[in-house]
């Protein structure tokens, strides 16, 4: 719980901090690797349980070299320097059985205490435009509880799909 100092009609004002932030290749904030490593493991370990902080590690170090396949992970950081969230694009985003060609947004994370202050959705509209930039008509996602979330931000139900036992939602971005 943060507790911000009342104004006195009982509005609160929030930290520079967290309201100013830019978005970055991960590359270029090699200090924030481990970090965001630890993060993504953890965050998406009931999706990908084999996957250890060094998978992460090596990816941030792919992060637009594409020498064996296209992955850009972008990250999200306030006036501090601290890291507030993550966002990948990424040619495939590993769906067992997924048709869609792709490319394909990915690891959409924020740290707890930076939600719900749009961190998210510019990561997202970051990821979307950067595609759009690349040529790419349309883009895709899955996601186990947010599709209703994207949908308020254009994206558009294609599917229902398991993975690891775990019911996703998969949707399309036309661009």
């Amino acid at each position: 719980i943060i507790d911000f100092p009342l104004n006195p009609d009982g509005s609160f004002d929030l930290p520079a901090q967290l309201t100013a932030f830019s978005i970055t290749l991960i590359n270029q904030v090699p200090h924030h690797h481990q970090e965001a490593a630890e993060l993504s493991c953890e965050a998406w370990k009931h999706d990908f349980p084999e996957d250890t902080t060094q998978t992460y590690l090596d990816m941030f170090t792919a992060t637009g070299t594409y020498a064996n396949r296209f992955v850009e992970v972008f990250a999200a950081l306030n006036q501090a320097d601290e890291l507030l969230g993550l966002a990948t694009l990424v040619d495939d985003d590993e769906l067992p059985g997924a048709t869609e060609p792709g490319p394909w947004l990915a690891a959409v994370f924020v740290v707890p205490e930076a939600r719900k202050l749009g961190v998210g959705s510019a990561l997202v509209d970051h990821v979307v435009s950067r595609s759009r930039e690349l040529g790419y008509a349309e883009m895709f996602l899955y996601t186990e509880h947010q599709d209703q979330w994207y949908q308020k931000k254009g994206w558009s139900y294609l599917r229902d799909t398991l993975f690891n036992d775990i019911k996703h939602v998969v949707m399309r971005n036309a661009l």
